[in-house]
């Protein structure tokens, strides 16, 4: 493949995450390099390249996906969310108890800011200590169990548009405002169907190239070395 695929590749992966800011911090947190990542798209690209000469994959079609989405209903439930933003001062396990506290005076001054009108994202982006202040703060939707407890508790009890108190947890002092609530629901078909598509597609290909590596196996000469015998 030529570098130009692999970074028309890159592009559209960033588009997906927003920025490359926000890419990055997903390679982080699953503990893969921009390197092995660039490595990866490009093996993708190849296997794709060589599956489109020797496998006749058939694109997905709509009325395939809505009959997996129909005959699969409860993976489409979806639990209550929010979304929220939230500005992080950070106390490491070795700050002193002063610097604890003058971290805490910290977070009540930007709280005192907030609740006489300034504005959440541009404190978030400038005093913020977690990477979402590349997002003015914004940690995306979440439900419950996906953060930890004194984090979740102060969230799920605000109401879209409240901010809350200082909130202590592991990670420093926090300040949350909830901007978006999703009750319990079933996600509609419509908001799916380019994921799902996308998702039966890649089953697909996934098949059809594990079905042609078979194939090569069975046309093969296989030689062990150790033994020096071949085998069809």
């Amino acid at each position: 493949v030529d570098q130009s695929e692999v970074d028309a590749r890159i592009a559209e992966i960033t588009e997906r995450f927003g920025s490359r800011e926000a890419l990055s911090e997903r390679l982080e947190m699953i503990g893969m390099t921009e390197e092995a990542f660039l490595q990866e798209m490009e093996t993708s690209l190849k296997m794709e390249k060589l599956l489109a000469e020797h496998s006749d994959v058939k694109p997905v079609t709509e009325e395939e996906a809505r009959a997996y989405y129909e005959q699969n209903i409860d993976r489409f439930k979806q639990p209550e969310r929010i979304r929220a933003s939230h500005i992080l001062i950070q106390v490491k396990p070795e700050d002193s108890e002063a610097e604890k506290k003058m971290k805490r005076q910290e977070a009540e001054r930007l709280l005192g800011e907030i609740r006489n009108g300034a504005d959440f994202a541009q404190l978030a982006a400038q005093y913020s200590d977690c990477p979402s202040k590349q997002r003015g703060g914004d940690l995306g939707y979440f439900g419950r169990g996906q953060m930890v407890k004194p984090f979740e508790d102060a969230a799920f009890a605000l109401k879209p548009g409240e901010v809350s108190g200082i909130v202590e947890t592991q990670f420093g002092y926090h300040i949350i405002k909830v901007t978006e609530r999703q009750e319990a629901r079933t996600v509609p078909f419509e908001e799916t169907k380019e994921g799902l598509i996308n998702y039966l597609e890649g089953q697909r290909k996934q098949q059809a190239m594990q079905s042609y590596v078979e194939q090569l196996r069975q046309a093969a000469t296989i030689e062990y070395p150790d033994s020096g015998s071949a085998q069809q």
